[in-house]
């Protein structure tokens, strides 16, 4: 791990974490300890912080890989992605006033220290309250985190909470007397549907149902700055506008460090 991994993940107050441990620093640990102390920690992963860093980082990759459907520009950027890390770290956690087990994180450490990514376990069942046919990108990639995200940030939400975020964002929209549109079409607010948070900002990036780019629903950033999202009207300002037509062309972009926040 990057020594700015090993400073977010120190048991402190200002860290908001009574308790760390960074399995892959604990050779001796054994599967029976770790299983007790984080209940819904994958024995993969376990097994994941034995191997060397190096083996880590490859084992993870080629995962990732063979469970996302393949793209032609998103799967050469998750392969980079890969290429600048000089680790995949298993850390388990617990919270300052929380007496419930630890909780397990993926820890994806930058060789050049700038940066680190954090995944929580994959989701082991699903019930989509949803109505809606979410992209296959995004359920596989529920298979490898339900939950994850950059820094302190855990952006990526988590797919039990989607149905609660796709309510406040509503309550949102429908609390302000503008109109919200993507270029000259006015937006039917339920064709949002939250997977990302920014922050602080009230702000979203969302599978858009009244968008299909491709065989299956885009999606666009829905700004709680101005009560925008993304103009999809013209194809080459999709990136710049934050409108992608594929979870995966997302995950890359975001995975590069770029600002999901205008």
């Amino acid at each position: 791990m990057n020594s700015l991994s090993r400073q977010f993940f120190t048991a402190n107050k200002e860290s908001g974490f009574s308790h760390v441990r960074i399995l892959t620093d604990e050779p001796n640990c054994s599967w029976e300890e770790v299983s007790e102390l984080a209940f819904d920690i994958p024995r993969g992963w376990y097994e994941l912080s034995r191997i060397s860093p190096e083996d880590r980082v490859e084992f993870t990759r080629d995962f990732w890989l063979d469970r996302l459907p393949y793209h032609p520009s998103a799967h050469p950027a998750f392969f980079e992605f890969f290429e600048r890390l000089d680790d995949v770290a298993v850390v388990l956690v617990r919270k300052m006033d929380d007496e419930e087990p630890m909780d397990a994180e993926l820890v994806y450490s930058l060789a050049d220290n700038s940066s680190f990514f954090r995944g929580r376990p994959p989701l082991v069942e699903m019930e989509n309250e949803l109505e809606v046919n979410l992209p296959r990108d995004y359920l596989s990639f529920l298979k490898i985190h339900n939950g994850f995200g950059k820094l302190s940030e855990m952006g990526l939400i988590e797919f039990q909470d989607v149905p609660d975020a796709r309510r406040r964002l509503i309550d949102l929209i429908l609390k302000t007397e503008k109109r919200i549109k993507s270029g000259e079409a006015e937006v039917d607010p339920g064709a949002l549907i939250p997977f990302y948070e920014a922050l602080g900002l009230s702000s979203f990036q969302c599978f858009y149902s009244d968008w299909y780019p491709g065989s299956e629903m885009g999606n666009v950033y829905f700004s709680g700055i101005d009560y925008t999202i993304s103009d999809v009207s013209q194809k080459r300002a999709w990136v710049e506008n934050l409108a992608f037509p594929t979870f995966s062309e997302w995950l890359s972009y975001y995975l590069q460090g770029m600002t999901l926040c205008t």
